[in-house]
């Protein structure tokens, strides 16, 4: 395991920034190394308790023992706002930023980025997202809801996750962002104004977590008889890994894949126990 003396690292963001930055696990040809150098950027309040020059001194350290060895050429770049790093992004001076989900959405505003991947954690089932239609409605995935409206919950960090996970999904599909797939995305301030449109027919689709779903259920069986998922992300992490959408998809899928594989080496395995990460999605 990889280890830098006197500088703890708190956050899951933080596992994004230095295993993309190492390139721990995405082993490319030399020569493709030499044809593409990976640049990544990372905002320091992503890090909590952790100076900016201990972040830096950290991935520097992690670049030096790793980087060339497993990925070829990278770097990674400490922004102090999101304002610079989006500039840095139109320029072409990083391909890649690791932020949190209200980082990604602020971020998206002012460069054209888009999700790759999610960290999945171990906390529990509150935390699990669910896509919930009517078992009559004919609806079994995702693609079937285009032009359909959906629902979800009106709560700051937690909107800003549904939504994320939505556009990952279509995006991963080929699809457009939810704004334009959708006929309709709308918000609501409480679990039961987002479950019931759909369960009355006013609403093709909704999110919420799994808990909330189960709760309302407990009060109206009817609801679980009548709803189901079809699609669900256990464990949600906050951490969202984006990347510039200029940057071909034969690379962001080498940085997907890296990822998904992480758990096939010790260090990769190490990173995510440290990190309590159990999977990306």
């Amino acid at each position: 395991m990889i280890s830098v003396p006197g500088i703890r690292l708190f956050t899951t963001t933080a596992v994004f920034t230095l295993v993309v930055a190492t390139g721990i696990l995405c082993t490319v040809p030399r020569a493709a190394a030499e044809d593409f150098k990976l640049s990544i950027g990372y905002i320091g309040n992503t890090y909590p308790n952790t100076s900016s020059k201990d972040i830096q001194a950290a991935v520097s350290v992690l670049i030096k023992k790793v980087a060339w060895e497993y990925f070829g050429r990278s770097e990674a770049r400490y922004y102090d706002s999101a304002d610079k790093m989006a500039a840095d992004i139109k320029n072409g001076t990083i391909q890649v930023a690791c932020l949190s989900s209200e980082e990604y959405l602020k971020l998206r505003s002012q460069a054209r980025i888009e999700p790759i991947l999610m960290t999945v954690g171990d906390h529990g089932r509150e935390s699990e997202l669910l896509l919930l239609v009517r078992r009559d409605s004919g609806i079994r995935s995702l693609g079937d809801l285009r032009n359909g409206s959906i629902v979800m919950p009106q709560r700051n960090t937690a909107e800003s996750v549904f939504r994320v996970w939505l556009d990952t999904m279509l995006l991963r599909e080929g699809k457009p962002e939810s704004g334009a797939f959708f006929s309709a995305v709308k918000v609501a301030p409480t679990t039961a104004k987002v479950i019931m449109p759909v369960f009355f027919r006013q609403a093709d689709a909704c999110v919420v977590t799994r808990q909330a779903f189960e709760l309302t259920a407990e009060m109206n069986p009817q609801i679980s008889r009548e709803m189901m998922p079809i699609a669900r992300i256990e464990n949600l992490f906050h951490g969202i890994i984006s990347g510039d959408v200029k940057v071909s998809r034969e690379i962001k899928e080498r940085l997907r894949q890296a990822f998904l594989s992480l758990n096939k080496s010790p260090e990769g395995r190490q990173l995510m126990m440290l990190f309590h990460v159990s999977t990306f999605a």
